[in-house]
């Protein structure tokens, strides 16, 4: 049975072959809208009404499955269908937005349309059935599936929650063990867990179904065991050491990590088999079904003998029957405190002749509506006071809807309870003609209204009464409470907070009333006089000596007196005045000082530097709470100074002269007299300073003057030096002579001039010229005292080396390296010592020359054999002829073998035959190549007189494969000649006969690449 918007789908089979089913549709009334056959084995419903359903037809090893997908009004959208046995009763499927899971057992093989096949991984010939999820979409569109367990597992149950993730429950075929395992909608497994197994108990406990409650989150398990068993290691037992018969506890798991929660015991007395794969007849099923509101889980199951849920202990109708038989059972469960309610059971009229055997099925909620479905046998079966009739007749299975309303008992039955002991209690009934109570300490009566005068705690229970002779006919239950069981109401529902100094005292009680024992004064263990500031919390308690209590806080606010006010929370000391804690500047009345450990300190107390003291101060008795003031207590350093300083004579200086190092700096004479910076030194005479930091001054540091008459021992330096470049200068830093003149010359200051006492500008950067040169070099003291020197510098030139940097010669000759002539000594790494050396071997060769002034010079030349190149081509251009050789190098060119020049482009050429030649510069012959610049006649006139009888265009012969044509007026070939070796000339004959007198064209192809083309005039008359 499937809840849709508009109504419910209820689906049962029309006999045990399975061979169809029949699917109902009805409204919330129970109305039937519509009716079909087909082969159905499971169905949901999507948040739109589509319908889909999943149904297994054929006979052995040739099954088709049929997945379908109906609208709301029955119409068929879609059928796929894929080849395997599903086992019958073990299917589910589940929707989430563009998601359709199946869920399902198989025996052997299941295969889904050629794209996934799965085969039974038990590897027995009689196979434990394995389980399987599939996915498809709304379409039908197949995606994917996977085969679920292994060994001797057996898949039970299966569910999804908000998020679209699968959970599957399983148990071992001899309950070693049972699992839940979490999957995505990818049917990617995210948790497995075991959840139960036989260690140190009798078998495990096997989660027969799975319900997720959308509205909380929670995961509830409703499962059986024999003898013993242990949940996420809770135990269970049945009392009983026989098998025979199940019990079935209900579990509340966390679906994030699958432990357990909470639990309830359903001993229910089972004597049912524990549905498996292969059952079915639903008769065999032990199970219960749910349906969840904001508050509570409705469940609806089976039990025999007797059950207790709560403080209601229920008997079978069929307890003394030789068969066992089970009666329905309908509650609900508490979600805030997990405890089951009673609603009703199913009932049989006596000495029927079947077996009481009936099963639930699935339930839903609609607003206040409970839908019930089960299977039955009773002939008839009471629900709830109802009487339904078997349709058989003969104790066969029927199926039954019924509609519970959650309001039902509160609109037929209702009471004034609870009452209070001693009163009268008045129960009241409508909707009938007759009525007949029964209840608690033998009440009993057929009054409409009945009431019971002077009600005791024995009067407490359940009170049943039968309706007949109306709309409403039937039996209804109303729970009854006598006795004082609310607890007292504060008068004042919130309690105002009390507020006051340190002399507060509660002195109202606040009050409750009491529905049975009146005004009740309320009492605490809290104190009810405060001295300390701070925030308090009074507990009163309303008891009414019944057994009910009523709590309220009330706050209590002791405020203390203001702080005193420090002038600053940071406050600064000298320690040359012995700071005390009475020179804290603060502003108050009564003021005490307290250490950080909270002691009382005397206004004595020495102040210790970045120490934290703590004041408050009393008004009216009440002491405040504390300020802080953080001390800084300043101790300033001496200044720092030379002691004895010494000054020049001459410069007269004054007490501003004196280096010390410090702030506010202030000088003393012997007598402590402050004297001014521009008192005169005297010599051997002692004077004090001070500096002040933070406002607090130093004590004094001596210093002791001496002026000197002369106390600068510089001296004359002469320098001789070579110059680092062959240039006639350097520039050199005069200061770098100073460590020469004068120890520690960064105690002075230098000075430069020339001879004729202008300053030198940039001393840093001075330019040295070749020869000698006489600076004065003032050196004077900070004080003023200074002597003049002499620095005589020489610079002595560098020499000169003609060396090349690199030389070529021809292989097989030598080659002469000169340096140049004029030095003191020559020094060649070959060992030589002469001026010039002859060489003949490829090599590094290098010089060092020194000069008559002691200066060196070293140079270096790299000497190779000359790389010979050839002449790959002659380019013309016009008048100009380009030399191209195969490399580049050191090389020169001519045209006489005479001349010669560096450039290989030869300009404003005249028309003829020229040679070029090419050598290295040192003398090697790369060769010689013939080239022309055409002089190309217009006109011949082959009349055989000796005179220009034949066209001849010279030095075509260095040019091997040049192609000339001749053409007349009409494009015609009048002839053609590919050049050899010989000179070229044409006697004006075409075919050995003399051509007509006329303009011809010629083009001229020479191989180098050059085109000539233009007119031939010729005259044969």
């Amino acid at each position: 049975m499937k809840k849709t918007n508009d109504g419910f789908l209820y689906v049962y089979q029309a006999d045990q072959s399975y061979t169809y089913a029949k699917m109902l549709k009805y409204d919330f009334n129970c109305n039937l809208i519509w009716e079909k056959y087909d082969v159905i084995q499971a169905l949901t419903v999507d948040n739109a009404g589509n319908i889909y359903t999943l149904g297994t037809s054929g006979y052995y090893m040739n099954y088709v499955n049929k997945l379908k997908k109906y609208s709301a009004d029955g119409t068929l959208i879609w059928e796929k269908q894929f080849t395997g046995e599903i086992g019958r009763l073990a299917k589910n499927i589940f929707i989430h937005q563009n998601d359709v899971i199946v869920t399902g057992v198989f025996s052997y093989t299941l295969d889904f349309f050629n794209q996934v096949s799965l085969t039974n991984n038990s590897g027995l010939t009689q196979p434990y059935r394995r389980g399987f999820l599939a996915k498809f979409d709304t379409n039908g569109n197949f995606y994917n599936a996977i085969q679920l367990g292994q060994d001797m597992e057996f898949f039970k149950d299966s569910e999804m929650d908000n998020a679209g993730n699968i959970y599957i429950s399983k148990v071992h075929a001899n309950f070693a063990y049972s699992k839940i395992e979490k999957f995505d909608h990818n049917l990617q497994l995210i948790l497995s867990k075991e959840i139960s197994n036989n260690a140190g108990v009798y078998w495990a406990y096997c989660p027969t179904n799975l319900h997720y409650n959308k509205i909380n989150d929670k995961m509830y398990v409703y499962g059986t065991f024999a003898i013993s068993t242990k949940v996420d290691n809770t135990s269970f037992s049945t009392g009983s050491t026989s098998n025979g018969i199940q019990q079935s506890i209900i579990t509340e798991f966390d679906i994030n990590n699958l432990n357990l929660l909470r639990y309830l015991k359903f001993y229910n007395n089972s004597f049912l088999q524990i549905p498996q794969e292969t059952n079915n007849n639903t008769r065999t099923l032990n199970n219960a079904y749910f349906a969840e509101t904001n508050d509570y889980l409705y469940t609806f199951g089976t039990f025999s003998k007797t059950m207790t849920l709560g403080n209601t202990t229920i008997t079978s109708s069929n307890t003394n029957n030789t068969y066992y038989g089970e009666d329905l059972v309908f509650f609900k469960i508490n979600l805030v405190n997990f405890e089951a309610e009673y609603l009703f059971k199913s009932d049989a009229p006596q000495n029927t002749p079947y077996q009481n055997l009936n099963a639930a099925n699935e339930i839903f909620i609609n607003n206040d509506n409970v839908y019930l479905s089960s299977n039955f046998r009773n002939i008839p079966i009471i629900l709830n006071g109802t009487t339904i009739n078997n349709n058989s007749g003969n104790g066969a299975e029927d199926v039954l809807l019924y509609k519970y309303s959650t309001t039902n008992s509160s609109n037929t039955l209702s009471s004034n309870s609870p009452v209070c002991t001693n009163s009268t209690l008045q129960l009241y009934a409508s909707g009938g003609t007759n009525y007949s109570w029964t209840g608690p300490n033998g009440f009993t009566s057929n009054q409409q209204n009945p009431t019971i005068p002077n009600a005791t705690t024995n009067n407490t229970g359940t009170y049943t009464c039968q309706v007949s002779g109306g709309t409403c006919s039937g039996t209804f239950t109303i729970n009854v409470v006598v006795g004082d069981h609310i607890a007292p109401v504060p008068n004042i529902p919130v309690l105002t907070d009390i507020t006051g100094d340190c002399h507060t005292t509660v002195a109202t009680i606040p009050t409750a009333t009491d529905n049975c024992a009146g005004v009740i004064t309320a009492t605490t263990t809290d104190p009810l006089s405060y001295s300390i500031p701070g925030n308090y919390i009074i507990h009163w308690t309303y008891n009414d000596g019944n057994g009910n209590t009523a709590t309220q806080n009330q706050n209590v606010i002791v405020s203390s007196p203001a702080l005193p006010t420090p002038a600053n929370t940071q406050q600064s000391f000298c320690a040359t005045n012995n700071p005390k804690i009475s020179d804290i500047q603060i502003t108050g009345q009564n003021i005490q000082w307290y250490d950080a450990a909270g002691n009382t300190l005397p206004a004595t107390t020495a102040l210790i530097n970045g120490q934290t003291y703590y004041a408050s101060q009393t008004i009216n008795g009440c002491e405040s709470n504390k300020t802080s003031v953080q001390v800084t207590v300043n101790n300033t350093p001496k200044p720092t100074a030379n002691v004895n300083q010494d000054f020049c004579a001459s410069a007269n200086p004054t007490l501003e002269k004196i280096v010390a190092m410090g702030t506010s700096l202030k000088f003393y004479d012997t007598a402590g007299n402050v004297i001014p910076m521009s008192t005169p030194l005297v010599n051997g005479q002692t004077y004090f300073v001070t500096q002040t930091v933070n406002n607090c001054e130093s004590e004094k540091l001596a210093i002791t003057v001496t002026l000197s008459s002369d106390n600068v021992p510089a001296k004359d330096i002469t320098q001789v030096q070579c110059n680092t470049t062959t240039a006639n200068s350097m520039v050199v830093n005069l200061h770098s002579y100073e460590a020469n003149i004068i120890n520690n010359p960064g105690n002075y200051i230098f000075t430069y001039t020339d001879t004729s006492g202008n300053p030198i500008s940039n001393p840093s950067a001075y330019v040295l010229n070749i020869g000698t040169i006489l600076i004065h070099v003032r050196v004077s003291t900070p004080d003023g005292c200074f002597k003049v020197v002499r620095l005589n510098l020489t610079l002595n030139p560098k020499p000169i080396v003609l060396l090349p940097d690199t030389l070529d010669f021809c292989e097989g000759k030598s080659v002469v390296l000169d340096p140049g002539p004029g030095f003191k000594s020559y020094e060649w790494n070959t060992g030589a010592t002469t001026q010039t050396i002859t060489v003949s071997t490829p090599g590094t060769y290098t010089v060092k020359v020194t000069n008559v002034f002691g200066c060196e010079s070293t140079s270096s030349t790299q000497v190779s054999y000359s790389v010979l190149a050839h002449i790959v081509s002659v380019n013309i251009t016009n008048n100009t002829a380009t030399v191209i050789l195969s490399q580049s190098g050191n090389y020169e060119f001519s045209l006489d073998n005479f001349t010669w020049q560096d450039s290989n482009i030869f300009t404003n050429l005249n028309m003829g035959e020229y040679t070029v030649y090419v050598r290295t510069k040192s003398g090697c012959i790369i060769g010689q190549k013939n080239f022309s610049i055409f002089n190309i006649p217009n006109a011949i006139s082959p009349n055989g007189d000796g005179i220009n009888d034949t066209w001849r265009i010279a030095g075509l012969e260095n040019y091997p494969g040049t192609e000339v044509s001749l053409y007349d007026r009409r494009g015609a070939v009048i002839y053609k000649e590919i050049i050899k070796k010989n000179p070229f000339q044409w006697d004006g004959k075409y075919e050995s006969h003399a051509i007509s007198t006329g303009n011809y064209w010629y083009t001229i192809k020479v191989s180098d690449g050059r085109v000539y083309s233009g007119w031939l005039l010729i005259k044969n008359r």
